[in-house]
C-alpha cells in the first residue's frame, strides 16, 4: 500500500511537524506526501494513546477524523475486560482498535464499517497483529444486522457527528440511532456494549436505556474519556455505578449502585475540616457523590459543592487531596490582601459565582503549585476561598 521511497520519507520524517512537511514537501515525485503525512501524523499520535500499535511492525493509519475518533489501549484493554463468551461483533469497526482487544479475548468475531478504506486498513492491520478469525463486512449496519449470526456481545460505538461534521452527544442524533436499533441488536447477542461521549447526560441515557444494567465512567490519567453501558434484553432492577481512572502508575477504582446512590444519607459540613478532597473526574462524571461520602466518611462542603472533608485522613480516596491551611470569606479587595503573601497558587473553582479565571484576575495570583486554592460556597451559602497544600501522601 506504500512504496518503498513514501515509507523511507515517513521513516526519516518520523518525529516532525507534520504542517511544516505539509508546507515543504518532498521534491521526489515517488513520495506519496499525503499517504505520508497521515502515517506520519497517525504514528505520532499511536505513540501516546496507542503504544502497542505503535510498537508493532507494519501498522498503517488512517486519517485524522478517524484517529481522533478511535479508542485509545488503555480504554480499549479495558472494555475488553469486562465481557467475555466465544464470539464478538464489534459494528462501528473503525480503525478497529476496539475490534483487536475484544478479538484477543474471543475465538471469533466480525468487524463491520462501512467506509472500504478503513476495511482494508483493519484487514492489513489485523495481519500484522497476528489475528485472522475476524469477519470483515464493509457495509452499514442497517444493512449487515441480518447478515450476523447469534453472538455473546455486540460492541457499539455511534458516530457523534452530524451529516455536517458537528459533534453531537444525545443518543438519539448519533448515528446509528441506538434508541431506533437497540431491540434488533439485543435480539442478536446475549450482551451489548456501547461507548457513549462523556458529556453525556446520564440520567436522561438510563431512563432511554432501562435494560443497562452497569455504567461504567472511564478516565485516563485524570481526564474523563468515555462512558460505557453495559446492556441487556431485562430491565434491570438495579445499576451498578462504575468510575474508573486508568493510570499508568496505579488505577483508581470506585464503584456502588445508583439504588446505594439513591438512599445513602448526604452528609453536609458544618465548617471545613482538615482535609480537603477533590474527587476525580470519573467520579465527578458518575455523580455518586452520597454513596462516596458514606463509604469514605467525609463530607461534602454543600449539596451543589463537589468537595469534600474531614478531619480523618481518608488516604484512599478516589481523587486529589490536600491539607486545608486556611479559609477565607470571600470578598474581592479584603480576600486579595489577605492573600498578598501568595506569589503564585493554582486556582479551582467549584459551585461559585467566578470563572477560576475570573478569581485569579481578582485575587491578583500568577499561575504556579506554591498553594492549591478553591473558591465554593459552603453549606449556609457563604462564598469562600479555601487555601491548601498538596497531602504529602498524594
Amino acid at each position: 500500500m506504500i512504496n518503498e521511497p513514501t515509507h523511507q520519507y515517513i521513516i526519516s520524517h518520523a518525529a516532525a511537524d507534520v504542517a511544516q512537511l505539509a508546507l515543504h514537501p518532498s521534491k521526489d515525485p515517488q513520495v506519496d506526501m499525503p499517504m505520508a503525512l497521515q502515517q506520519i501524523a497517525g504514528r505520532q499520535k499511536a505513540k501516546e494513546e496507542l503504544p502497542d500499535w505503535y510498537a508493532t511492525g507494519g501498522i498503517l493509519y488512517p486519517k485524522k477524523v478517524s484517529m481522533e475518533q478511535c479508542s485509545s489501549s488503555q480504554t480499549a484493554d479495558y472494555k475488553a475486560s469486562l465481557v467475555s463468551g466465544r464470539a464478538f461483533a464489534d459494528l462501528s469497526g473503525g480503525f478497529g482498535v476496539d475490534t483487536i482487544a475484544l478479538a484477543r479475548k474471543f475465538e471469533r468475531g466480525y468487524y463491520v464499517e462501512p467506509q472500504e478504506e478503513l476495511c482494508e486498513l483493519f484487514h492489513h492491520n489485523s495481519k500484522a497483529f497476528g489475528i485472522n478469525h475476524i469477519t470483515i463486512i464493509n457495509d452499514l449496519l442497517e444493512n449487515s444486522i441480518e447478515r450476523l449470526d447469534p453472538v455473546d456481545v455486540i460492541y457499539l460505538d455511534p458516530s457523534r457527528r452530524d451529516s455536517h461534521g458537528r459533534r453531537v452527544v444525545s443518543l438519539s442524533d448519533c448515528t446509528p440511532n441506538l434508541l431506533e436499533w437497540k431491540s434488533a441488536l439485543l435480539e442478536k447477542c446475549n450482551t451489548l456494549m456501547v461507548k457513549l461521549s462523556p458529556m453525556i447526560d446520564l440520567h436522561q441515557t438510563l431512563r432511554e436505556l432501562p435494560e443497562t444494567y452497569a455504567v461504567h465512567v472511564v478516565a485516563v490519567n485524570g481526564e474523563c474519556k468515555e462512558v460505557v453501558c453495559i446492556i441487556n434484553s431485562k430491565t434491570a432492577t438495579d445499576i451498578q455505578m462504575i468510575a474508573m481512572d486508568l493510570r499508568n502508575d496505579d488505577n483508581t477504582l470506585f464503584n456502588t449502585t445508583l439504588e446505594t446512590e439513591r438512599s445513602a444519607p448526604l452528609f453536609i459540613a458544618t465548617e471545613p475540616g482538615t482535609y480537603l478532597y477533590e474527587p476525580n473526574a470519573a467520579v465527578m462524571k458518575a455523580g455518586i457523590f452520597n454513596a462516596l461520602s458514606q463509604q469514605f466518611q467525609v463530607q461534602k462542603l454543600a449539596k451543589n459543592t463537589n468537595l469534600f472533608t474531614s478531619d480523618a485522613l481518608r488516604e484512599d480516596f478516589p481523587g486529589r487531596i490536600f491539607r486545608i491551611e486556611a479559609v477565607h470569606d470571600f470578598h474581592p479587595r479584603k480576600t486579595g490582601k489577605e492573600l498578598a503573601h501568595l506569589h503564585n497558587a493554582s486556582i479551582a473553582v467549584r459551585n461559585f459565582p467566578l470563572s477560576a479565571e475570573e478569581l485569579r484576575k481578582t485575587l491578583k495570583i500568577k499561575d504556579g503549585n506554591a498553594c492549591y486554592l478553591f473558591g465554593c460556597t459552603l453549606y449556609d451559602g457563604r462564598k469562600v476561598i479555601i487555601e491548601t497544600q498538596k497531602d504529602e501522601g498524594e
